[in-house]
């Protein structure tokens, strides 16, 4: 084998050795890439699940502090109308006509809508322990 063979078969075989490597590193980027889309896929249901559980607990908070909101106003006006009432009976007493109180148009409207809202902040009392219920259970199955 003379000189130049040998000089050829050498620069051959780094170049053979060049291509094996880079192979090697063409499978070993490849599989990364679709290592990280694996991962990028996973992550995207996982962010998408827990998301979705988010949005359903906000939403149920919601719901419950509407109806405390509108308990909270039901008692307002409850108590609005009992003083409006306190007030009739007191004037009517400092007139000396308590006896005139039953047949007296304001005191019917005013004890029909206290008893209104009574039965109104009750149903709505109900609700409230109803949904907590129903939150509680959803809480237990997951």
């Amino acid at each position: 084998m003379s000189e130049e063979e040998k000089q050829e078969k050498q620069e051959e075989a780094p170049a053979a050795h060049d291509d094996s490597t880079s192979e090697r590193a063409s499978k070993l980027m490849g599989g990364m890439m679709k290592g990280l889309r694996d991962f990028g896929t996973v992550a995207m249901e996982k962010a998408e699940a827990y998301g979705k559980i988010a949005t359903e607990k906000a939403e149920e908070l919601t719901k419950m502090g509407k109806i405390k909101l509108d308990i909270h106003q039901l008692k307002r006006s409850r108590a609005k109308e009992l003083s409006e009432l306190g007030e009739l009976v007191f004037n009517l007493g400092a007139e000396d006509k308590l006896a005139e109180l039953a047949a007296h148009e304001n005191y019917t409207v005013l004890m029909k809508s206290i008893t209104d809202l009574d039965i109104e902040i009750k149903n709505k009392e109900d609700l409230a322990i109803h949904v907590e219920r129903i939150e509680k259970a959803d809480e237990a199955t997951d």
